[in-house]
């Protein structure tokens, strides 16, 4: 299995701020997606003890439940990485949509299937990284100064590698119900499905502490930029009982 880099984590106030070179920034968005799918396999192996709990309807979010919540998270990541491991082409498409049916119920019905495919995700992301560096590695390297996100100019970048994989145009496919076709970077992919896994984590977190009573790490489902804001002195609120008084 791919060695997974220890200084990962969910909690941005625990690591140096990256720098302003593109392999850096390249290195941080990897990483934070990386920490994102490990927090689930976490989830999954420590707190989540039953198939039951994970396919119990949600009555906050009807329809919901944790299991099709994890599901959806795995399947766009499973999307992303699709075009581009093991092997990748210059014309890069990423299709959300093309999911296959028959796979899909199992991991949103067994913690043991959702757990394992969650950790193929992981492993697959890290694999794809080393695989980026190596290129790097192979082809050697060489530096030059241009735009970087949002127009910033004096970002330093880093030629081949990670950076330049983050960097690569891709085309992104979706059904709405038209075919729809648009330009982006696999940079910019994968910074959509770690968005995209906070917003399912929030509700899966809803209803694993607020329907099944589960006790749920507090940075879980918590957007990083939320975590940096709140600083290491943050603590969680406490919830102190208030009395009704009846009007009978």
């Amino acid at each position: 299995m791919p060695k997974q880099n220890p200084q990962a984590s969910l909690n941005h106030t625990l690591v140096a701020m990256p720098t302003r070179e593109q392999s850096d920034r390249a290195e941080a968005l990897l990483s934070l997606s990386i920490s994102l799918v490990d927090s689930a396999v976490d989830i999954l192996r420590d707190h989540i003890q039953s198939d039951d709990q994970l396919i119990q309807a949600s009555l906050l979010m009807p329809g919901g439940t944790l299991g099709k919540h994890f599901r959806h998270v795995i399947e766009s990541f499973r999307a992303f990485l699709l075009p581009l491991y093991p092997s990748s082409s210059s014309t890069s498409e990423i299709n959300y949509d093309a999911i296959l049916p028959s796979a899909r119920k199992p991991i949103a019905r067994s913690v043991k299937a959702c757990q394992v495919a969650m950790e193929s995700v992981r492993d697959d992301l890290i694999a794809w990284g080393d695989l980026c560096r190596s290129r790097s590695l192979s082809s050697g390297s060489a530096s030059e100064v241009a735009s970087g996100v949002a127009g910033q100019v004096g970002v330093s970048r880093e030629q081949g590698g990670l950076a330049s994989e983050m960097d690569k145009q891709v085309k992104v496919l979706a059904i709405t119900p038209t075919r729809q076709e648009m330009g982006s970077t696999v940079g910019r992919e994968l910074w959509y499905c770690s968005l995209h896994a906070i917003h399912h984590f929030s509700m899966l977190r809803t209803i694993a502490v607020h329907e099944l009573g589960l006790e749920l790490p507090v940075e879980f489902g918590t957007a990083p930029s939320t975590l940096l804001y709140r600083g290491l002195s943050w603590k969680p609120p406490t919830e102190k009982e208030t009395g009704v008084k009846s009007k009978l």
